[in-house]
């Protein structure tokens, strides 16, 4: 599973200490996934945290080996954060629902308001196979707007490999006009950016998987505090631990 991705720098996505507790996370969470990495730390706990698409972190579960450039990263990890229906069949000790998410159009120059908009404009859209705001917003569109192959197929439609880092890039050097990700993304960046009204929300959950070394859980049980919940609400999450 290689996550290489040409001019960008995806190192940027491996975090820590290799010989650590072994976390991969959504990647659309990597700018709150640093704090909560240093809060570990400072509880004396090394880690080692990958921010990568969802669809890979289901993978990396799984046991798949990641590469980036020329390293192998084979150890499978004892925590993951993913959307709660990419946990299904995995073997877990323990799982929370922690986070909630909508998703934004970001922009330059005239806004863009709603997601029929979007169409004929040079706009980059998060992959639908491996990320879930992908999928989500090609659920969107096709409710709102009609067939998304017709979108996508019409010209000026960039799909990425990884978007959080794609997509920032991109249009901060004016590659493209307007961009999908969530609130909390496009709130990190200042980027302009409008949520139209009919939308759809991500969560996000924690689980322990069953490989998970003793050490592992206690981090896990740390992910639930109040240090931790006002790390995302700081970035804008939604906390939904009651």
């Amino acid at each position: 599973m290689d996550l290489t991705l040409q001019l960008f720098d995806v190192l940027e996505d491996i975090w820590g200490d290799t010989s650590g507790i072994k976390m991969s996370f959504a990647g659309n969470q990597w700018f709150a996934a640093k704090d909560v990495l240093d809060f570990l730390k400072s509880k004396g706990y090394k880690i080692y945290l990958e921010t990568i698409p969802p669809g890979m972190v289901r993978k990396r579960a799984e046991g798949e080996t990641l590469k980036v450039g020329n390293l192998y990263i084979s150890f499978t990890p004892e925590i993951v954060s993913l959307p709660p229906s990419l946990l299904k069949g995995l073997k877990t000790r323990k799982k929370v629902e922690y986070a909630e998410n909508d998703i934004a159009i970001v922009y330059r120059g005239a806004e863009v308001n709603n997601w029929c908009a979007l169409k004929g404009r040079r706009v980059a859209i998060p992959n639908p196979g491996n990320e879930g705001i992908g999928q989500l917003f090609k659920e969107l569109y096709e409710e709102e707007c009609g067939d998304y192959e017709d979108f996508i197929n019409y010209g000026g439609v960039y799909i990425t490999k990884v978007h959080h880092r794609e997509i920032p890039h991109m249009l901060k050097l004016g590659d493209i006009d307007a961009g999908i990700m969530w609130r909390t993304e496009a709130i990190y960046w200042t980027f302009k950016y409008s949520v139209p009204q009919h939308n759809k929300k991500g969560k996000l959950a924690f689980a322990l998987l069953d490989n998970a070394s003793e050490k592992a859980e206690e981090a896990f049980n740390l992910l639930t505090s109040a240090e931790v919940k006002q790390i995302y609400e700081k970035y804008g999450f939604k906390w939904i631990i009651n």
